[in-house]
């Protein structure tokens, strides 16, 4: 829903907004340039912006991959 993507975003400090509609209903949303690392837990690890390296962000991904240890159960 339109709150829960307002409160995703709020979560993540991402930026978002949506233009204005042109005369077929077409818009342009203006939004963060941010890519999220989340582990199966569901956490973030790590948060990448657009001066990171595609070889930065492989060896941050394949660094938490190789060290990631499950949260405890309860």
């Amino acid at each position: 829903t339109p709150e829960q993507v307002r409160a995703a975003a709020s979560a993540f400090r991402v930026y978002v907004s949506a233009g204005t509609p042109d005369a077929d209903g077409d818009y342009i949303v203006d939004h963060s340039v941010l890519t999220f690392l989340l582990d199966p837990d569901g956490l973030v690890r790590d948060c990448y912006g657009q001066s990171r390296t595609a070889e930065e962000l492989a060896k941050s991904v394949r660094r938490h991959m190789e060290t990631y240890e499950p949260l405890s159960p309860g």
